[in-house]
């Protein structure tokens, strides 16, 4: 085995010489996401004095008495860079890019996609496997109407000359630019095993996480003492506070900074594009970084103050309560900042616990909060600074606001669906964070002698006791009544028919005077949640609903419902994402949408589709093209009375439901890798519609 670093160019040049791709290897997957990175790499090369980029590794054999190379790893790059070659020499040939040098479209076509003295009838350099070369070969020889859409290569393809006649640059900068993408050329001799060394590549040894890649982008281009200065100052200590684990504080950090919520696996890719557009320097940014993982910390280990705001925390952390992570490194940062008072303070974190309190008993979704919280601050933040300096509200007021006004999926439970859904509530069979969330909350509620109910049951030092068992005995059966199936069903696993225990074994399924007066029995319990029950003389449905009626109070005293007097000084438009999955966007009247942060007026859902489709094909084409191709998402290439043309040949399905433009819109964002929290709508409100 042999390698060294090589232009990626050098790689391709040569006579005699083709890339095979084995027959073993996947197709041609590069999404369009990696191809535009791939691209902003370039142009950003091109804008700066470095002399190389490094592209990875290659790993070929070569076929003994020739010189062609069977690509063992790197097929993807490879097949990337020849279509961004060919999509160059097209462009050219179309007068769409132009070129100093007269004879380098002559030259990247000779020297590094054909081989024009080969024996074979094909003379193409690469050969990917059977499929991807059909669509490849016609990118080369044929005209457009004859390219094979729906594949994978002709997007791609698309996409780079898309790019390149619209980059400004010319054929020779673009091409200077790609002569410094470097690879690790390593060649495997006859005696190596490609089998037991494509194995190796791709199944041994440990990526690098997220966190790695950012470690290294903010530090590798410094200078070494810079470099050891910063890590020891910022990098090190953000890796102590966030217990080893940075990838996490980034991603919530960035949701924190930009109001949106990235994937965990591309938060390198993230982070990289908002340090870039902020333009912020390395040490600035890693000290910003590092002074909310100090904050990060403190809410991780509920040590954000006195022992009763950590009390309130330490309870929220129950719940797994990293998705408010976001909302709490900006608001302990605030609270510092302005001053508040641990009373307000106290007050926001007892709001946020009745509104997740209630939103569990009203089994509402959780996945939800993520976006609530990923906002919060910000939004109450909107309507503190707008007032006036003498009518400015406080904070705990203007966020009891903002929760209030949350709608649909994110809606803050009222008294009376609280008290419907207690009553029905399968609390032993919620998440196992929320349950003991519940029970430990409903057992201490504000005393300061308390049990421990979160560590004894994660321990299994105590059980969660049904009172009416699970299996009913003959003994129960008739202690129940005639009804017993149904009174059974009904509060088997509801909050009336559950309590603590230290001896759920010994229990079993004993009758309920049994249960209750065996040594260690419900008489005997310390628990505050057998103390009605210790007093009963049997349990049968008029218990149970005693038993209901006194936890009720006991939540609604816990999680009262909050109350504001603060009004905005203006009207807020009542709007959705199109990522808000569990809105009704069915009978919403439009009245703008917001795309990448620019706002469009518009009238129809109609209307809206076709701007946002058009929108969306200026940055995508190559993406539309091929949605259209494959008729999928409702795009297509055939024309009839319910599509509206996009472009030439281009069409999307219009005449439908405002669902199924929803559905179209999501497809389409989904295709072209755009997050669905980028387009928002404005809906105008019922007095608007009867004032017109």
């Amino acid at each position: 085995m042999k390698g060294d670093a090589q232009p990626l160019i050098k790689f391709f040049d040569g006579s005699d010489k083709r890339f095979i791709i084995p027959l073993y290897q996947r197709n041609y997957d590069w999404k369009e996401g990696n191809c535009e990175q791939l691209f902003q790499d370039l142009m950003k090369l091109h804008n700066s004095d470095r002399k190389s980029h490094f592209f990875g590794s290659i790993v070929s054999s070569i076929q003994a008495g020739t010189e062609d190379r069977f690509i063992i790893d790197g097929q993807q790059r490879i097949t990337t860079v020849s279509l961004l070659l060919i999509a160059m020499v097209n462009a050219k040939k179309e007068r769409l890019i132009e070129a100093t040098d007269t004879k380098l479209v002559e030259k990247i076509f000779k020297r590094y996609l054909v081989d024009e003295y080969q024996e074979d009838e094909r003379k193409v350099k690469l050969k990917p496997i059977k499929k991807d070369m059909q669509a490849f070969d016609a990118l080369l020889y044929k005209p457009k109407d004859q390219y094979i859409k729906e594949s994978n290569v002709t997007r791609n393809y698309d996409f780079f000359y898309d790019k390149i006649t619209r980059a400004g640059l010319t054929l020779d900068e673009l091409f200077e630019t790609i002569k410094k993408l470097e690879v690790i050329n390593i060649r495997l001799d006859e005696d190596d095993d490609p089998q037991l060394i494509f194995e190796s590549l791709n199944s041994t040894g440990l990526d690098l996480s997220e966190a790695d890649k950012i470690r290294n982008y903010l530090l590798m281009s410094l200078a070494p003492t810079e470099q050891d200065n910063l890590y020891t100052r910022f990098w090190n200590p953000i890796e102590e506070f966030t217990k080893y684990d940075p990838s996490s504080f980034v991603r919530d950090y960035l949701t924190m900074k930009q109001g949106k919520i990235g994937r965990i696996d591309k938060i390198y890719f993230i982070f990289k594009e908002y340090a870039e557009t902020a333009n912020i320097d390395r040490a600035t940014l890693l000290e910003d970084m590092h002074h909310y993982a100090k904050i990060y910390s403190q809410v991780d280990n509920a040590e954000v103050g006195t022992v009763k705001l950590n009390r309130k925390l330490n309870q929220l952390r129950t719940l797994d309560s990293t998705i408010a992570y976001p909302f709490f490194m900006a608001f302990f940062d605030y609270a510092t900042k302005v001053g508040l008072e641990e009373t307000e303070i106290y007050q926001v974190l007892d709001v946020i616990e009745a509104y997740w309190a209630r939103r569990i008993i009203c089994n509402l979704p959780s996945n939800v909060l993520n976006k609530v919280f990923a906002t919060l601050h910000r939004d109450v933040l909107n309507h503190v600074n707008t007032a006036s300096n003498e009518t400015a509200p406080s904070y705990i007021d203007v966020l009891k606001y903002v929760l209030l006004k949350k709608g649909r999926s994110s809606v803050f439970p009222s008294d009376e669906e609280v008290k419907s859904d207690f009553k029905t509530r399968q609390v032993y069979k919620m998440p196992v964070n929320a349950r003991m969330f519940i029970l430990e909350r409903m057992e201490n509620q504000d005393n300061n002698e308390r049990h421990d109910v979160v560590r004894e049951l994660t321990d299994k030092n105590i059980t969660i006791e049904h009172i009416m068992p699970q299996t009913l005995s003959d003994k129960w059966k008739t202690a129940l009544g005639d009804d017993w199936e149904r009174i059974h069903e009904q509060y088997l696993h509801t909050m009336a028919n559950l309590t603590l225990t230290g001896y759920n074994s010994q229990y079993s399924n004993l009758s309920f005077v049994e249960k209750r007066d065996m040594e260690k029995g419900f008489k005997d319990s310390a628990f505050r949640l057998n103390n009605y029950v210790k007093s009963c003389e049997q349990w049968t449905e008029t218990e149970l609903k005693a038993r209901q009626k006194e936890l009720q109070s006991v939540f609604m005293r816990l999680w009262p419902m909050p109350t504001t007097s603060f009004e905005p000084l203006r009207r807020e438009a009542e709007s959705a994402s199109l990522d808000d999955e569990d809105y009704e966007f069915t009978g919403k009247k439009l009245q703008a949408y917001i795309l990448h942060g620019v706002r469009y007026t518009v009238n129809t859902w109609k209307e809206m589709l076709i701007q946002v489709c058009g929108h969306i094909l200026i940055e995508k084409r190559s993406t539309i093209e091929w949605l259209c191709a494959n008729e999928k998402c409702g795009f297509s290439t055939t024309q009839d009375d319910g599509r509206r043309e996009l472009a030439l040949g281009l069409y999307v399905w219009t005449d439908n439901s405002t669902a199924s433009k929803i559905s179209i819109l999501r497809g389409m964002f989904e295709e072209c890798n755009i997050p669905t929290s980028e387009l928002i709508f404005e809906f105008r409100s019922e007095q608007e519609i009867e004032e017109e």
